[in-house]
């Protein structure tokens, strides 16, 4: 081959053509590719992005069904706790009247004692007042006394119970006063 683009046979010619042809089917053929190579990246990227979306929502649904069920374990284990509440409440004025009859007859005790075992097991607790700063949140005042120091508990009149941390009767109490 030489220089000036002219062949020494025609073959050479037809030849050099179908080279030129090929690098420039070639070159089509990459420019081709690119651009589907590009097209491919940007739905590679879109679905990574979708798949990232996907998984947000997942881990987002995923803790908020955990913390659902959290929420229903503490509601249930509430009912639990408190399901016999009404029937404690009812049971109120009978240790009430087991507390006078024990004034009268001390044969009474176990008994006594053993309902309060049986109660406690279900978390009622006596509100211990006597002798103790007045406090509102578990204590009903119904008097005032001037014996002892101000502002303390110097008679439980009727006896309080919290259930489970819960008051569900105040105590009646005498509040001295100076």
């Amino acid at each position: 081959m030489n220089n000036s683009n002219e062949y020494i046979e025609p073959l050479e010619f037809d030849i050099e053509e179908a080279r030129k042809r090929n690098i420039m089917k070639k070159k089509g053929e990459l420019e081709r590719k690119d651009t589907e190579l590009e097209e491919y990246k940007k739905v590679y990227e879109e679905t990574l992005n979708d798949l990232n979306d996907y998984k947000n929502l997942y881990l987002r649904q995923r803790s908020e069904m955990e913390n659902y069920s959290k929420y229903k374990e503490r509601e249930i284990e509430n009912i639990r706790k408190n399901a016999s509440s009404e029937l404690i409440k009812e049971l109120l004025p009978v240790l009430d009247t087991l507390d006078a009859g024990i004034l009268h007859d001390k044969k009474l005790e176990p008994v006594k004692t053993q309902i309060i075992r049986v109660l406690n097991s279900y978390g009622l607790k006596e509100i211990d007042s006597k002798g103790n700063k007045y406090d509102p949140n578990f204590e009903e005042a119904i008097g005032v006394s001037d014996e002892g120091e101000d502002g303390t508990v110097t008679e439980v009149v009727q006896k309080g119970y919290t259930l489970n941390g819960d008051v569900i009767r105040t105590s009646k109490v005498i509040v001295s006063k100076r």
